[in-house]
């Protein structure tokens, strides 16, 4: 059973309860996103597939997850980031924001990865994944469902100096 903290406005904690009852109560917990950079400095962009909890088949220019109670988000970014894409290594942290959608609050920290392999990504949640360039990004933006953050991310990724 997953086990989140829960949080508040100034990202304290102050309870913790489960995976359901945080999204059944809308309830403030901690999340991490994460870019995935190959060293030409391309951005792994990635398809949801229809089993996914939310925004099923949107794309992502981020891949992510809930930070455990008890856990840093860097140990949660790491964590996450081995299980999605079999990528080890360090994090670069970029950023923090607050995310209130409908379905719900979230305090995110966002991280960078660096790779010079494919990701192994699980075909039970990842329809399809490719690196594109912000040229090609900026193509499929224009035609693709794109989750809800995508502008606050690309925000992130416009200040954040890519040394790739």
């Amino acid at each position: 059973m997953e086990i989140y903290d829960v949080v508040d406005e100034d990202d304290k904690v102050i309870g913790k309860t489960t995976r359901q009852e945080i999204h059944d109560k809308r309830l403030i917990h901690r999340s991490v996103m994460f870019f995935i950079f190959d060293k030409k400095g391309r951005i792994f962009v990635t398809q949801r597939t229809k089993n996914k909890e939310f925004y099923k088949e949107y794309w992502s220019i981020v891949l992510g997850g809930h930070v455990n109670s008890g856990e840093t988000y860097e140990e949660a970014a790491i964590r996450e980031c081995k299980e999605e894409t079999g990528i080890e290594g360090n994090s670069v942290f970029m950023e923090s924001f607050k995310q209130r959608i409908p379905e719900e609050k979230e305090n995110v920290k966002v991280y960078a990865f660096y790779t010079n392999k494919f990701p192994k990504v699980d075909s039970f949640e990842i329809k399809q994944g490719k690196f594109m360039t912000m040229e090609e990004l900026n193509d499929v933006l224009k035609r693709e469902k794109f989750l809800p953050e995508t502008k606050d991310l690309l925000k992130i990724l416009k200040n954040f100096k890519n040394e790739a």
